[in-house]
């Protein structure tokens, strides 16, 4: 069973975000030391406004698919994991909310 990790940064008056550093730099870095540990993909996504229209309360999301619970969790608490969490404020001035779990349905649609 897959393991998803969802990291939200929040969309604040005063959040700066630097995308072509976190797509260019941090995310290939994340891809980098955590990939032999056992992730097995990444995405990004950017909002503009949320369904309604409105200002989203997150600016962007990433979302890490890991082979099973036990390598996330090695991951993050793996010697490699202060280098990507030190990267943080290299591309944003706001800490990520993380949300992680069990992929326990999902259906591809053609």
């Amino acid at each position: 069973m897959t393991y998803t990790a969802v990291v939200a940064y929040p969309n604040e008056p005063d959040t700066k975000f630097d995308i072509d550093y976190y797509l260019q730099s941090h995310m290939p870095l994340v891809a980098k030391l955590w990939g032999p540990v056992g992730l097995k993909s990444w995405k990004v996504a950017k909002y503009d406004s949320d369904i309604t229209g409105a200002s989203p309360k997150y600016l962007i999301t990433a979302t890490l698919v890991w082979e099973s619970e036990e390598a996330g969790t090695a991951a993050v608490k793996s010697e490699s994991a202060p280098t990507i969490f030190g990267d943080i404020p290299n591309f944003t001035n706001v800490q990520p909310i993380t949300l992680a779990g069990s992929v326990i349905g999902s259906q591809e649609i053609a």
